[in-house]
């Protein structure tokens, strides 16, 4: 089996040593041609952390030859270049290929919108994890660190009633995929604009003084994490107005982390895998330029459609674009985008579990 992976950062770069370890073939693409130079000049990838060795492999900046006779492709980009890989690989898939976008930021709809506008009519499967499945850094080009690979994580596809044929195929590689009800579930369930968006801005007296500090264990403090908790009730809210259920923050830690803890203070506190990432230098940074306009800005017009309260989150998305002097708001993420600006809840459930066909 070959695996295509789009995307050569930290998730990118872990993966593609990850499967290639394993004995898979791998195609690893990226657009940044340094980046891929360095791989090459190296031959491959090592990796250490919960697993080690060296992983020989080549990487392409060729989209064409990095598609050829591939069975998966797996997207580890931001949630910023979603549209334009939809697009970019649309010409080169083939029926029957699983297309699996980690973490999913609501990717499997965009995707499908994108295949949808442009006519791509071949059978594929579109599906979305609601998180990335390793907790990793890359030290630099060709050397990654994964410091856990998470025990259980749930995913979708679009429509869900396709999920049971990504399972299959996956289920070798990835054991601990669990399939969820729709991709609702999996983009709702992406913690990272929780977790990333309140961190960021109530430390960035310290992101912008250069001071070394732990992005969670020493950023998420009791006053942090109130906030953070605000955030994941309208989220929560969001699910309850749709009639889907959604998992709580903390019980996601415990999910992917088996963490113990009473309350999600105690559960990032206590969590070995966050205490030795590093918080950003600078606030120009994915935290902001990933998580807001393609993470909290689509949340907030979902919930105001369903007229959920969302103050909180619309007051970080505000103090960002104050802090950034630039409106975050404009180009993110909207309905639109996704093919449900049209649609009422209840259709848009329909639609996403595959029972009904978009109009």
């Amino acid at each position: 089996m070959k695996f295509t992976i789009i995307g050569a950062g930290n998730g990118g770069q872990s993966m593609a040593a990850h499967l290639a370890l394993l004995g898979y073939e791998i195609s690893l693409y990226d657009i940044q041609d340094s980046l891929i130079e360095s791989i090459n000049e190296k031959g491959g990838i090592k990796v250490e952390g919960v697993i080690h060795g060296f992983a020989p492999l080549k990487a392409t900046t060729d989209l064409e030859i990095a598609m050829q006779d591939t069975d998966i492709v797996m997207i580890t980009t931001t949630g910023t270049a979603h549209k334009a890989v939809a697009r970019s690989i649309a010409p080169y898939l083939q029926d029957e290929q699983v297309i699996l976008i980690l973490p999913g930021y609501w990717g499997a709809l965009e995707f499908r919108n994108v295949f949808n506008q442009i006519g791509m009519s071949k059978k594929v499967y579109v599906s979305e994890t609601e998180s990335l499945i390793y907790t990793c850094r890359y030290i630099e080009p060709g050397h990654v660190r994964i410091r856990k690979i998470k025990e259980s994580l749930e995913f979708s596809a679009l429509p869900a009633s396709d999920s049971v044929i990504v399972k299959e195929r996956l289920k070798e590689v990835y054991p601990q995929l669990v399939m969820a009800g729709s991709v609702l579930v999996t983009t709702l369930n992406n913690c990272n604009p929780v977790f990333h968006v309140p961190i960021t801005l109530l430390n960035a007296g310290r992101i912008e003084s250069n001071e070394e500090f732990f992005f969670y264990p020493e950023g998420a403090t009791p006053s942090v994490v109130n906030v953070m908790e605000e955030v994941d009730k309208e989220r929560l809210n969001i699910g309850r107005q749709l009639g889907v259920e959604l998992t709580p923050a903390l019980d996601l830690l415990r999910r992917f982390y088996q963490v113990e803890g009473d309350t999600l203070y105690e559960g990032i506190q206590r969590n070995l895998a966050y205490q030795t990432g590093k918080a950003p230098t600078t606030l120009n940074y994915r935290y902001i330029y990933e998580d807001i306009p393609y993470g909290l800005h689509p949340m907030v017009k979902l919930g105001e459609k369903l007229r959920v309260n969302m103050t909180c989150s619309n007051l970080l998305i505000d103090m960002a674009s104050y802090l950034m002097k630039e409106n975050l708001r404009a180009g993110a993420l909207d309905l639109s985008d996704l093919g449900l600006a049209e649609m009422s809840s209840v259709e848009m459930v329909e639609y996403l579990r595959g029972e009904k066909n978009r109009r």
